[in-house]
């Protein structure tokens, strides 16, 4: 058996356990334990920030329902209602207007 280049005392290893033990139940004793008026702070901060990211969402939500409508929805809803004969002139101008810009 090989011996170790230090020398370790019978009794040493459990001595060193015990004073671990020791100084960890004697800092256990100093923490203080945590007090109502915390957790209810924890709790009013984290209810805030709920409160504040639901009232940015609803604002948002109201911003998107009331935008103006896009050209093209614009463009679409008059089309709807427009008579077939506005339709068909429209569609031939645009042909005559685009052969025009292309040379063809």
């Amino acid at each position: 058996m090989k011996q170790m280049p230090f020398k370790i005392g019978e009794g040493a290893i459990e001595q060193a356990k015990y004073r671990a033990k020791m100084a960890i139940r004697e800092e256990a004793g100093r923490a203080k334990p945590t007090s109502h008026g915390v957790q209810w702070q924890w709790a009013s901060a984290i209810a805030l920030a709920v409160i504040a990211i639901g009232a940015f969402g609803v604002v948002e939500f109201c911003n998107i329902s009331r935008e103006e409508p896009t050209p093209m929805e614009k463009l679409l809803a008059e089309m709807s209602n427009a008579s077939d004969e506005l339709i068909y002139d429209i569609a031939v101008d645009h042909g005559y207007y685009l052969e025009e810009e292309n040379n063809i």
